[in-house]
């Protein structure tokens, strides 16, 4: 426990709450603080303008907040007093409480005797003796050392209260923590800064102990803050609080710790504004997460960090890299003074990984990556940590029409080759199907002419149906080409997914183009060698041209020409 702090000034524009005008309030202030001069009470924090949602809500206003501690103070003591509830969750006595100028009358049985003044004289393992000042009749006194923090300094004068008087012994039995409990409640004022030490929770709040055995109660919406779920973890601390209440009638204080701390954010906003500069480096605490980034505390001020900003590598969720209450390291990347926004970076802290990317990678390399995204058009791979590349459809499979969700998953590791490369605008295409090599190299050696395959029906157009050899190596069946009859749809014949012997009519190796043939393979090829054969070899028919065109139609035979014509 340690004393009350008058440390606080009102802020501009908050009501001061008007103390009660007593001699002992006026000769007992609190160490440090000039005579006469009220308590200071701590400011609202202002809320953060101009950042995105969501924003944290703004400090209630100091009406609004007594509202809310009162409805939450009933709430939560249902009537009793704190000391009432203390004594029932831990069976100790209350203490008693003293008069004020105002209510002396009053309350004066709660100190049915005086307070008086002593020195003291000696000090014995079990009591302290007092020489009493100002007090008729016995002027020695005792009281327990158990009173004491630390054993009293001898010499030392300070305030006691008298209990009783022993005639036999001739003592005055005395109590110091009435008389310190009565020093500090006549200091106790509305909107000063105390300690005081957490001893126990309720349902509501925070039970506490202030200096000199005064009970107090801390709402739990008062304690921090945000919203705080663990109360238990308090027990023990001593906290500051701002006093909100004061009913020394039901023995009753209620004390604010977030008050304070919106205060002291507010001074360290003000000092952190006047530090602030682009490119440096700030250690700082999460305090919320949004779906698009983070509001990170710098020390007063907030500042947004962008999930584009949080690394090099894809992130989806600021949930996957960070939480609240954690402490990184950023860099302030942009400031906006007049509308009080900071941009924030993470990965800039780090090297950038597509720096000298060049001499880490080169065209036509063969390199392991793994798959990070899927998409219709392609899939983006991770090479280095931080570094992605495209991987397109066109490039993953030899097949035709390969849909990319077919071939590759998120997470798998693939090798690929390096197609392009682009540092200046950080694009890096791959490719799947050339790493396994070329099918159609040496096709046209291996699938020669009239041979004979066994292919698998991959898909059927109108015009026919595409059958693969191998993977990646294709073959046109035309309609035409299915059977000697009429063929009025492909499915009459053939259906995806079956195997079936074709014969090779042709190999284009360049365009990869191969043609099949069904109707063919069910003849031998003695049958169509010969007659391509003589189709090949026998010359087309010329027609004969006329050889005799003098006359002009003699040669046509119509028996004279014109020479012979007389009139």
């Amino acid at each position: 426990m340690s004393d009350v702090k008058n440390e606080n000034a009102l802020p501009t524009g908050t009501p001061t709450p008007a103390p009660t005008a007593t001699p002992q309030a006026t000769s007992a202030a609190a160490p440090g603080s000039s005579a006469g001069a009220p308590p200071r009470q701590p400011a609202p924090a202002a809320p953060l303008t101009g950042r995105p949602e969501p924003q944290p809500p703004a400090p209630a206003t100091s009406d609004n907040l007594d509202a809310e501690i009162e409805r939450e103070v009933e709430a939560a003591l249902g009537g009793q007093s704190v000391a009432d509830l203390m004594d029932q969750a831990t069976a100790a006595p209350a203490q008693p409480v003293p008069p004020t100028a105002s209510n002396e009358a009053e309350e004066s049985a709660d100190f049915p005797s005086e307070l008086v003044r002593g020195r003291i004289v000696r000090v014995t393992p079990d009591d302290v003796f007092v020489e009493l000042m100002g007090l008729s009749g016995k002027n020695q006194g005792v009281v327990p050392l158990t009173q004491f923090e630390r054993p009293p300094r001898l010499g030392s004068v300070m305030d006691f209260v008298v209990e009783r008087l022993d005639e036999a012994e001739g003592l005055v039995h005395l109590s110091r923590e009435g008389a310190v409990s009565r020093a500090t409640w006549e200091q106790l004022q509305k909107g000063a800064l105390v300690d005081a030490r957490v001893v126990g929770t309720n349902k509501g709040g925070l039970e506490m102990e202030m200096v000199g055995g005064i009970l107090a109660f801390m709402p739990a919406s008062q304690i921090d803050l945000h919203h705080v779920e663990d109360l238990a973890q308090f027990v023990g601390q001593k906290l500051p609080g701002v006093v909100q209440e004061i009913n020394r009638r039901h023995r009753r204080v209620i004390l604010s710790r977030r008050l304070h701390l919106e205060q002291e954010r507010e001074r360290q906003r003000e000092e952190a504004w006047q530090t602030l500069e682009t490119g440096q480096l700030r250690d700082g605490v999460v305090r919320s997460l949004a779906e698009y980034g983070a509001f990170v505390d710098l020390g007063g001020v907030d500042g947004l960090l962008h999930i584009s900003d949080m690394s090099y590598s894809r992130v989806n969720r600021p949930e996957e890299l960070l939480k609240v209450g954690q402490q990184v390291k950023v860099k302030i990347l942009k400031i906006d003074a007049d509308k009080k926004r900071i941009s924030l970076g993470l990965k800039q802290v780090a090297p950038d990984p597509w720096e000298g990317i060049e001499t880490r990678l080169k065209v036509h390399d063969q390199i392991s990556a793994r798959v990070m995204r899927v998409q219709d058009f392609g899939a983006f791979v991770e090479v280095f940590a931080g570094v992605e590349g495209l991987l397109p459809a066109s490039e993953i499979s030899w097949r035709r029409n390969v849909r990319v969700s077919d071939t590759v998953k998120e997470g798998d590791v693939l090798r690929v080759i390096v197609m392009a490369l682009d540092p200046a605008k950080r694009r890096l295409s791959l490719s799947l199907k050339q790493a396994g090599g070329n099918p159609w190299l040496g096709a046209a050696q291996k699938y020669p002419r009239h041979t004979l395959v066994e292919a698998t029906i991959l898909s059927i157009p109108e015009f026919g149906a595409f059958a693969e050899l191998e993977p990646g190596v294709e073959g046109l069946v035309h309609i035409s080409e299915l059977s000697d009859k009429r063929v009025n749809t492909v499915t009459e014949v053939v259906k995806v997914g079956e195997k079936h012997q074709f014969r090779v009519l042709e190999v284009d190796e360049e365009n990869r183009r191969i043609r099949l043939s069904l109707k063919a393979a069910q003849h031998p090829v003695a049958e169509q060698a010969p007659a391509e054969a003589g189709q090949a070899a026998k010359p087309a028919a010329k027609k004969p041209k006329p050889t005799n065109l003098k006359g002009g139609i003699q040669g046509a035979g119509l028996g004279i020409g014109l020479g012979q014509l007389k009139l």
